[in-house]
Formats: C-alpha cells, structure tokens, sequence
C-alpha cells in the first residue's frame, strides 16, 4: 500500500487538498490510502515513518511545515515531500529535506492537478525502487539502490557515495555506514554492482566510461581496476548489459 499523508491545520484546505489527491488520474483506492493531519506533532506521533508522500502546509503553529519535514527525513529519507502555502515562497534552507514540489494554494485548479499528478507518479518510482537498509550514526537508513554511484571500505565499515540527484537528505553526498563492504556486495550482487578493486563497490548503471585499468563514474570519480579484480570485474560488466539488452 501507498501511505499518502496530508498536513494542514486549516480545515479547508485540508479538505481541498485531500480532493485534489482523489480526483489525480494516478490515484487508485485500492492501493493509495490517505491520512489527514491538523498539526506536524500530530502527524509526527503517529506514522512518520510510513509516509510514501507528505503534502504539508509551510506555516502551522508549533512547529512549521519544514521543521516538520526535517523530523521526518530523520527516520524516512525517501519519502516525496511537497510544500504548500498560500503565501510562503521557496527559501534556501528548505532543499535541505529535498522538497519535491510546491504547491501555492491560490495556483488555478488544474495546475494543481498537474502537480499532484507528478508527486502520485514520484511516489510509485520510489517505492517500486529496490532499497538497502544501513545503519548510519546510529540509525536505520533506507536507501534506493540506483541512488548509489559507488561504495568505498572503511576503518569501520564503508562510504556509501550518492548521485548527485538522490533523493536522500545527505550534507555531503555520502552516507558513512557500519556494514562491511563484504555484506553489502553480497546483498547488491544481483543488482548491477560489482568490483573493480577490493576497496570498492560500483554501480554499474553509473559507469560512463571503461577501459582495462580504470572506470569512469558519473561525476567523473575514477576507479582503478585491480589486477586481481580485472577478470571477474569486466565478466560481470559484460553480463549485465547482456541482460539489460536481452530484456529489453
């Protein structure tokens, strides 16, 4: 099931918006529920962690729209999160939580509609994605497998380094996590990862360019390919794009 939340302490609007959902082409009853909301405390008590989508107003009294958005990235970083205000315009800090839209309450109708269309469409790609569980300062984190570009060993445990266009709330683009490089190859080996050097772990999907030595990530990050790890690196390059064409 989609857990579709909607946060507004003005009645009205909670209203409107909770049709808005209804009416989008991309909503299904049967497999998208709805929660309303009156208070970011409220909401936060009850299922942060379960959110697929957040609509939530920017100006609530005790805590605001975005304060309650950075709670919830603390336990949920996937989840698709659109901002909405009658009269509150998109500032700096809120990228920090990685809103997906805005919604400005007094837009005409169908452009709306439009909006809710890409967040229901947003929220499926998400959570039809495959995702890991690590455990990064001490909490539980889930992240998209095609969000990682790489995977590096260290002192204890590895660097998970994301694309530049992930959705997880990162300060630095990397997710520092207590699994060993071993356990996660293990997990991702069915899902176009593989090893270049026994130091790392890439995406192949994120690979732009390959020679005998060395690959070329996006970002232009570089990655020697070891000696030991040449011949089983390059069979499971060619595997995977023989599989992705097959399919295809």
């Amino acid at each position: 099931m989609y857990e579709i939340v909607i946060c507004d302490d003005t009645e009205s609007d909670l209203i409107q918006l909770k049709m808005s959902v209804e009416k989008s082409q991309y909503y299904d009853m049967a497999s998208m529920n709805i929660h309303t909301f009156n208070s970011g405390l409220s909401y936060l008590e009850d299922m942060k962690e379960n959110t697929d989508l957040l609509l939530i107003d920017m100006q609530m009294g005790l805590m605001s729209g975005f304060e309650t958005a950075l709670e919830l990235r603390k336990k949920n970083q996937t989840a698709v999160i659109c901002f909405c205000s009658a009269v509150v315009t998109p500032q700096t800090e809120h990228f920090e939580v990685s809103p997906y839209r805005y919604i400005l309450k007094n837009e005409d109708k169908e452009k709306i509609a439009r909006t809710v269309d890409d967040l229901l469409l947003e929220m499926k790609r998400r959570k039809q994605q495959k995702t890991i569980e690590v455990v990064s300062d001490g909490k539980a984190v889930m992240i998209p497998v095609n969000d990682i570009l790489y995977i590096e060993k260290a002192k204890h445990g590895c660097s998970i380094i994301l694309s530049k266009n992930s959705a997880i709330y990162s300060d630095d683009g990397k997710i520092i996590s207590r699994e060993k490089l071993s356990v996660l190859a293990e997990e991702l080996k069915d899902e176009g990862f593989a090893i270049p050097h026994s130091s790392y772990l890439v995406n192949i999907k994120r690979i732009t360019s390959i020679s005998n030595d060395e690959i070329i990530l996006e970002g232009e990050q570089r990655i020697s390919v070891s000696r030991s790890c040449k011949e089983n690196f390059h069979h499971e390059f060619s595997k995977f794009f023989s599989k992705k064409y097959r399919r295809g």
